[in-house]
């Protein structure tokens, strides 16, 4: 007897990042994703959710109850969105298989409570390409996904993009002889997010 999937309604709980990382990695996921052709909202009117919630977060950064209020608003149609096509993946999830439905992006209830941290990700960096950095990462065991950031010097972490598996991850548009620091966190498991990895440093060449 095939095991009933059942989708995760869990992120409406989320932090404010959690809901815009877990938002931008669907995008990912779906985008062209023969599984699921029928989106119930467009790709780009989530995208264009996403973008607004995301500025929403900037701007609420300011304080103000003017710039909270409009965060909240951002939010809460960017989840109805999200619950939208969470609900369109779990119509579909019986003639899927568990590894199938996972392509969507979004975590599946699991019966087993025994938390499951992901691990710290190990990863390299490889500058052989001129204003690029190749990021080589060994994968994470129940990782969805990886969130990279970056930082030039001692300035701030900005974010680099998340990204579905270990292929493919690359820094570009760099300044070369500008040093830069790279981190990168698994997306997924029991707690979110993993912790950040060791920062690694190099010179854009």
């Amino acid at each position: 007897m095939k095991k009933v999937i059942r989708i995760s309604l869990g992120f409406a709980t989320f932090d404010d990042n959690g809901v815009n990382c877990l938002a931008i990695l669907l995008m990912v996921c779906l985008k062209n994703n023969l599984l699921f052709p029928n989106l119930p909202v467009t790709m780009a009117v989530f995208t264009a959710l996403q973008t607004a919630f995301q500025n929403a977060i900037t701007a609420s950064a300011q304080g103000g109850k003017l710039n909270t209020a409009l965060k909240t608003e951002a939010r809460d149609a960017l989840v109805s969105a999200m619950r939208q096509w969470a609900a369109y993946v779990q119509s579909l999830a019986p003639t899927l298989t568990a590894s199938q439905v996972l392509t969507s992006g979004f975590d599946i209830v699991n019966s087993n409570t025994t938390p499951m941290p992901l691990d710290q990700p190990v990863f390299t960096l490889d500058n052989s390409v001129t204003t690029q950095l190749a990021v080589w990462l060994t994968a994470v065991t129940n990782a969805k996904a990886y969130q990279m950031q970056y930082a030039i010097g001692a300035g701030p972490w900005l974010e680099a993009g998340i990204f579905p598996n270990t292929k493919n991850i690359v820094l570009t548009n760099l300044t070369p002889g500008t040093i830069y620091n790279v981190r990168i966190r698994a997306v997924g498991g029991s707690t979110q997010y993993s912790a950040w990895s060791a920062t690694v440093t190099l010179m854009a060449t």
